[in-house]
């Protein structure tokens, strides 16, 4: 009898675990919290920070009702960059506090 062994490199193995139990997807919505600083410009995150990513919708933490207003009518145009950096759909929709 011939045992055949599916060799794989230890990331791509770690890789599909995360996939199978469902991870991979919290772990890049957790990236958007972490790199948000990266995204997005110096004067947002100066004034605007995120709180919480869960199913698709980003929590943000604003400074004051100015930056509020400013970052309610970038709300597209910070899911689109949010995205784009991330290479893929993560981010839904942004509700701000």
């Amino acid at each position: 009898m011939n045992i055949r062994w599916k060799t794989t490199t230890l990331g791509k193995a770690l890789q599909e675990g995360l996939v199978r139990q469902g991870l991979d997807r919290r772990i890049r919505e957790e990236e958007v919290l972490q790199r948000w600083p990266d995204i997005v410009s110096t004067a947002i995150a100066n004034h605007a920070h995120p709180v919480r990513m869960r199913r698709g919708i980003l929590w943000i933490e604003v400074t004051d009702a100015v930056w509020r207003q400013e970052l309610h009518m970038m709300r597209t145009g910070l899911i689109e960059k949010i995205n784009a950096f991330l290479g893929e759909h993560i981010v839904e929709e942004i509700r701000l506090r």
